[in-house]
């Protein structure tokens, strides 16, 4: 008898520790770009970097939309983020950009496509949890430059997944929350250095268990340097900026 209560009092604790919460949040966010880029055809040099804003006419604030999710199994959670932001512009280059000359005025269209997904194990210290993991950063970047005369057209894609170590801190007092997320990468292969910082931080008010509203300020600073495709390809952008918005909690 003793043992079937303590088997019962272990289930139940067991059953209390696992069951899932899930926060769904959708929202709106103002980013802007900065940094610099440059492209090389094959065989034709190396690629030399040039400021967004004035080369390319690029680096004013773009509203985006932004959502994010997440499931809280006790100690696993997982959670899922992701954003859209295009902006154009209108610059003069400072150098060659594939067959763009230096010194041409070019029309930009920048689009960026992110989705971050990520595992961690959750420590709970009182108020406050610290939960190291893994995440993924997948990025679709596209970038089409025009010259004004629309005779000369050159277009980059980069597209892939960016595995990172991860670390995610949480906070929690009487109705207020707050969240941090940070994730690096650095990486050197074969033609190609890569590094990627990815931080993220929230404040959650919750006015019941089920309904809260947030804001929060995201930093994505990512580096490319060496052949894409067998292109010369150097770029240091910092994409950042505020959000807001709401969510539902189970």
């Amino acid at each position: 008898m003793r043992t079937h209560s303590l088997v019962a009092a272990t289930l139940g604790v067991l059953a209390a520790c696992s069951a899932p919460g899930v926060a769904v949040q959708a929202g709106y966010a103002r980013l802007g770009l900065d940094g610099d880029i440059g492209y090389a055809q094959a065989g034709s040099g190396v690629a030399i970097a040039q400021d967004i804003e004035s080369g390319f006419g690029l680096g004013d604030d773009q509203g985006s939309p932004y959502g994010r999710a997440m499931l809280d199994l006790g100690t696993p959670v997982f959670a899922v983020s992701g954003f859209l932001f295009e902006e154009e512009g209108t610059g003069q280059l400072q150098a060659d950009f594939g067959d763009i000359t230096a010194s041409t005025a070019v029309r930009t269209d920048f689009k960026m496509a992110n989705a971050k997904g990520s595992f961690a194990l959750e420590i709970p210290i009182g108020p406050v949890s610290i939960s190291p993991g893994i995440a993924v950063d997948y990025f679709d970047l596209d970038i089409e430059v025009q010259d004004t005369f629309g005779a000369i057209n050159e277009s980059v894609e980069v597209a892939g997944p960016v595995p990172m170590g991860f670390l995610r801190a949480e906070a929690s007092l009487w109705s207020l929350g707050a969240i941090v997320e940070v994730g690096y990468m650095k990486v050197d292969i074969e033609d190609v250095d890569a590094s990627l910082l990815d931080a993220e931080a929230l404040v959650e008010y919750r006015p019941t268990p089920l309904l809260h509203v947030f804001a929060g300020y995201r930093l994505l600073d990512l580096s490319i340097e060496g052949l894409v495709d067998d292109d010369s390809f150097d770029a240091d952008i910092t994409l950042s900026g505020f959000f807001v918005g709401g969510g539902l909690r189970f």
